[in-house]
């Protein structure tokens, strides 16, 4: 008896000790869906094995520091590893003598997220040429 009440407090004490990140629920596959906060703007993105994929969204930004707001899309390339339950990357993505760059930072529970999102587009002897600032939103799983 005594030694399953040893083995039964080292079990619980690890728990007890094991960073809260690890303990974090993994967010569900599949397709989810969320709003640019006070724009009212669509999200999307795949979550797949451990990775967030196929970003898309629909934002303002102000271009040529014109004081004017223009709606863009964004849609960085490529995947971004999910790992303690939150994505954070930066992603530059080149287009002839321009390049988007990105940021985004996401936290995940198994069904829904909250995070931001960014662009800014730099040409070649223009410097930056349109930025969305940081945009929050929150998105659900099958949204």
């Amino acid at each position: 008896m005594k030694m399953r009440h040893t083995v039964l407090t080292l079990v619980t004490a690890a728990v007890a000790l094991a960073p809260a990140s690890a303990l974090a629920a993994a967010p569900g596959n599949g397709v989810w869906k969320g709003k640019i906060a006070y724009q009212g703007y669509d999200i999307t993105f795949k979550v797949k094995n451990g990775r967030m994929t196929d970003v898309a969204a629909r934002l303002l930004a102000d271009c040529d520091r014109d004081g004017y707001t223009e709606s863009m899309t964004l849609a960085p390339r490529g995947s971004f590893p999910i790992r303690d339950g939150r994505v954070q990357a930066k992603v530059k993505d080149r287009y002839d003598a321009s390049t988007a760059n990105y940021e985004l930072d996401v936290r995940f529970t198994s069904s829904s997220a909250t995070g931001w999102i960014r662009e800014w587009d730099v040409v070649e002897g223009n410097g930056v040429v349109c930025d969305t600032l940081k945009r929050d939103f929150t998105a659900k799983r099958g949204g």
